[in-house]
């Protein structure tokens, strides 16, 4: 369920369905900028690390992550175009562009660490780079 009034548009590469831990990433990403809190916390370990390079923080743990996301998503997303979503081991990356109903365009690209290697892992670390 979205939080906002409006549907956001959604548009993924093609072939991003032959691995379990792409569409993780997709779903977990979707959750971030549609603060959709039970996917997150689904996804991610209790005591997730999130660096936001560009503002030199570190966010600890699910609720600070939740509360961040909070304060942080005040401009309604229209559009979230995904390039790339790369996976291998317990590491994962996705980059895009996010489209603001303002009409401001942020490209980002988040690096995962996982607690494992396995398909039951969770989201320990996040670093993200915007633009």
């Amino acid at each position: 369920m979205s939080s906002s009034p409006n549907k956001m548009k959604l548009i993924i590469p093609k072939g991003c369905d032959n691995a379990p831990r792409k569409q993780i990433i997709i779903d977990f990403t979707v959750a971030i900028v549609e603060l959709q809190h039970e996917i997150i916390k689904e996804y991610a370990v209790e005591s997730i690390i999130w660096y936001q390079l560009k503002d030199h923080k570190k966010i600890e743990g699910i609720g600070s992550f939740v509360t961040t996301l909070q304060d942080e998503v005040k401009n309604l997303v229209s559009c979230l175009e995904i390039y790339q979503v790369i996976t291998h081991g317990k590491f994962a990356s996705i980059n895009g562009v996010i489209s603001l109903i303002n009409g401001t365009e942020i490209d980002f690209c988040d690096v995962y660490t996982f607690s494992n290697s396995s398909r039951t892992g969770k989201v320990k670390e996040i670093k993200s780079y915007r633009l």
